[in-house]
């Protein structure tokens, strides 16, 4: 099979149609990325069917399909993105439109579905890339500090927190205040994960 390429000057081309993609396209998932929260969910085992469990930069919503697949379909599951996500037909999937920095909105919307804390809360969150790459790492760190405040609120004590994180020399920044607020810290990066990417995902258990 053949697969598209870019190339970049001084550094071998990249797949961009790789195997992850055709087989997401394949099973109905919204983006590759769903085959990295199913590798971190077959490692850790970190959703169960009766958790709640909110998914924060969701769109186009790919992780959401993996999570509806896994808990029971009374359980609510709770969408976020500042892009649109299409709904999906599930009625225990709610979804909001907002900015992950806009916390007053979040915390209304979900007020307003009588939800209190969450037992997990995933993201997959990516700062928009700029090509310098020290930039676009200390922008990942920023938003995922935003999450963990997210968390802080929504996360019931001893719950989960996954964050995809672009690894650099800020993320220290980071990896302080996570242990400050959870008994453990797990980095895993996916097989899914391209090669070139400096992307992790950091598991965060044991909420204090």
């Amino acid at each position: 099979m053949v697969f598209p390429k870019v190339a970049i000057m001084g550094k071998k081309p990249f797949i961009i149609h790789d195997p992850y993609f055709h087989e997401a396209k394949r099973l109905g998932y919204r983006a590759r990325s769903v085959f990295k929260l199913l590798e971190i969910q077959e490692k850790f085992g970190i959703i169960r069917p009766t958790d709640r469990v909110l998914d924060l930069a969701s769109a186009p919503g790919s992780f959401l399909q993996a999570i509806t697949k896994i808990v029971r379909p009374d359980i609510p599951v709770v969408g976020i993105d500042i892009q649109k996500i299409e709904p999906f037909g599930h009625g225990n999937v709610k979804l909001l439109q907002a900015d992950v920095n806009d916390f007053e909105t979040i915390h209304a919307f979900i007020e307003t579905l009588g939800i209190t804390r969450f037992d997990v809360i995933t993201s997959d969150i990516a700062p928009a890339t700029t090509g310098h790459t020290g930039v676009d790492q200390y922008r990942s760190v920023e938003l995922n500090l935003a999450i963990v405040h997210i968390a802080d609120e929504f996360l019931k004590k001893n719950g989960t927190l996954i964050l995809k994180v672009f690894v650099g020399e800020d993320v220290n920044d980071l990896i302080g205040p996570i242990k400050e607020r959870y008994a453990k810290l797990k980095r895993f990066k996916p097989k899914a994960c391209r090669d070139r990417s400096f992307e992790e995902y950091f598991i965060c258990l044991g909420k204090k």
